[in-house]
């Protein structure tokens, strides 16, 4: 049997030995320039196009892709650095002496205005034996059966994003409860004090509970440590 008989019994190569081939010898087509032009690639309207034309259409829109990763990154670092500045102010405003209410004021004044807050509630819970001001909504009683509503809250001590139940939004937020459209909801937390801090909305879609909270939790620690030394001498 000649040598072109053979040769014709052999079998021809499948698509999974070319590519593995072509993977193991990347530098195949560097040896055969000449194929490159010659190899037809299906294009996704149906016309045939080079290889090389295949592969810069597939670098351009990787590079699109990555040009709006990039953007959607420079897009969040601006707005981090929106909200360490808002915090900076605010911190500042917090370390200006007050009393307890000049404090509160401060505060909800600062997340209003640093942050466009268009609603603030303060619940600061105090055993009754503490020394505070008679009838100052923001102080609550440990004892206060509205508070049973937030236990599991109160006790997990993460911060909640998102739409309250109507009793809980009217124990914050009072009269203008009916117009909190969503909330976030951090727990005050320090030896000396222990509360809540809601930041209300009047746009749904503001506050998600997929949305991250390192800045939630910022916030709460430095409403709870510039609280505790008022509270203490209230």
């Amino acid at each position: 049997m000649s040598t072109q008989q053979k040769i014709g019994f052999q079998e021809p190569p499948t698509d999974e030995s070319v590519a593995a081939f072509l993977e193991q010898d990347p530098a195949f087509f560097q040896r055969h320039p000449e194929l490159v032009e010659r190899l037809q690639v299906p294009h996704a309207c149906g016309d045939a196009v080079s290889l090389v034309e295949h592969q810069v259409s597939r670098l351009q829109k990787q590079n699109r892709q990555l040009r709006a990763r990039l953007d959607e990154l420079l897009d969040v670092a601006r707005e981090n650095d929106r909200l360490f500045e808002r915090m900076h102010r605010l911190t500042l405003e917090l370390l200006h002496p007050h009393d307890l209410d000049g404090m509160l004021q401060a505060l909800k004044d600062g997340l209003r205005n640093q942050f466009h807050a268009d609603f603030v509630a303060l619940r600061l819970i105090v055993t009754a034996s503490e020394q505070h001001h008679g009838g100052q909504a923001e102080l609550v009683p440990d004892d206060d059966p509205a508070l049973e509503q937030f236990s599991r809250f109160l006790r997990e001590g993460r911060p909640e994003c998102g739409q309250l139940d109507a009793a809980q939004l009217q124990f914050l937020f009072g009269r203008s409860a009916t117009r909190v459209a969503s909330t976030a909801l951090v727990r005050l937390r320090h030896p000396s004090l222990n509360g809540m801090l809601a930041i209300g909305s009047l746009d749904p879609e503001r506050f998600q509970p997929s949305q991250g909270t390192v800045f939630l939790r910022q916030l709460a620690d430095l409403a709870a440590f510039s609280l505790a030394p008022h509270l203490r001498r209230s």
